[in-house]
């Protein structure tokens, strides 16, 4: 009898030992999970575990059975799949990914002499707009510079290359001051000669002027100030200048053109940037006319856009102008600076006038 009870209680106890058992494995079911951390040539694989009956041993994709590896790759999305193995022959799996991106050179959007003209003495200044790059200097005694405009002052005529650098590589762009000597005869200085010396110094000083407001509108470089090249607007706007297909980091008087039409439409060209450059700032806005017109929106001015927009330039189809009064060049400036005042001077002493001026 005695046997028999210690019987029906160890059979008792043997039940509540696979019962508590099966209520653990229940509650602890195995999982596994991965990550995978990426640089410029590698991904670092990492596993991990929940639950289940320890140890836990892991088995990768590759036959890694390490819980973390490190493996080369070339640019690109790679995954990678990790199974987990309890104690009990459990096996749990799981699958990451990481992406390892292309490196990028730095850009140069503009390199640029203003002006680029000059006579021994005087002075130009260089300004520029470069991108993803993690330095920049200029040769010919400038350094390394970190704002985006410098004056210069050579005494003879020199091309300047602006490097701009990072860990990918170096982009290079070249811009050249021309330098004329000085006259070496000297006109008179009495009467009417002096007078014409005087105003051509105060021409002078104002071109200097200008030329300092015109490289003020240039921005740009790595991680500082805008990108926005000068606005240089040439009166005029041509319907039919374009006959050829345009491009980003293309030239031309048909791309000012193009963008003085652009810039009558501010919702579609906001900056109204007229500089004969057909680069970003352009493009996304041929993007969102070729839209609002039902062209393909690629921001390639082709034979398709340039019919569409030969129609709407001849039918002056604006939604309104961004200012009656375009920019002036500095050499605009100057050219009605020289007209004005000489030409007023020479009929005033055809005249038999004063030598003063009346104000316009």
């Amino acid at each position: 009898m005695t046997l028999t009870k210690n019987n029906a209680a160890i059979s008792i106890v043997g039940m509540a030992l696979v019962l508590s058992f099966g209520l653990v494995n229940a509650a602890s079911a195995l999982t596994a999970s991965c990550a995978g951390v990426p640089t410029s040539s590698n991904i670092t694989w990492t596993a991990s575990s929940a639950g289940g009956i320890a140890p836990i041993a892991y088995l990768w994709g590759n036959g890694s059975t390490s819980s973390a590896q490190t493996v080369a790759y070339a640019p690109g999305t790679y995954s990678m799949t990790i199974q987990a193995i309890d104690a009990s022959s459990t096996v749990a799996s799981s699958t990451c990914s990481a992406t390892i991106n292309a490196p990028v050179v730095p850009s140069i959007a503009l390199f640029i002499a203003a002006p680029s003209t000059i006579t021994v003495g005087q002075s130009s200044i260089l300004s520029w707009s470069v991108g993803n790059a993690s330095s920049t200097s200029i040769n010919n005694g400038v350094g390394v510079i970190s704002s985006t405009s410098v004056t210069v002052t050579p005494t003879v005529t020199t091309t300047y290359t602006l490097s701009a650098v990072n860990p990918q590589g170096t982009t290079t762009a070249n811009a050249t001051v021309t330098v004329n000597p000085v006259a070496t005869t000297t006109p008179p200085t009495t009467g009417v000669m002096a007078q014409i010396q005087l105003l051509l110094a105060q021409i002078n000083a104002l071109k200097a002027q200008i030329a300092q407001l015109v490289s003020g509108q240039v921005g740009g470089g790595f991680g500082t100030g805008t990108t926005t090249p000068p606005v240089i607007v040439p009166p005029g706007l041509s319907c039919g200048s374009i006959g050829r297909d345009i491009r980003r980091g293309d030239y031309g008087d048909d791309i000012k053109d193009l963008q003085k039409f652009l810039a009558k439409h501010p919702d579609i060209y906001p900056e109204g940037v007229v500089n004969g450059f057909y680069g970003p700032l352009t493009m996304q806005a041929v993007k969102r006319w070729q839209k609002q017109n039902g062209v393909e929106s690629t921001g390639l001015f082709g034979p398709l856009t340039r019919a569409t927009w030969k129609q709407h330039c001849n039918n002056d189809d604006s939604h309104g102008v961004a200012s009656s009064t375009p920019p002036m060049s500095s050499s605009t400036i100057s050219n009605w600076i020289n007209q004005t005042i000489f030409n007023g001077k020479k009929d005033d002493r055809k005249n038999g006038k004063s030598h003063g001026h009346e104000d316009n």
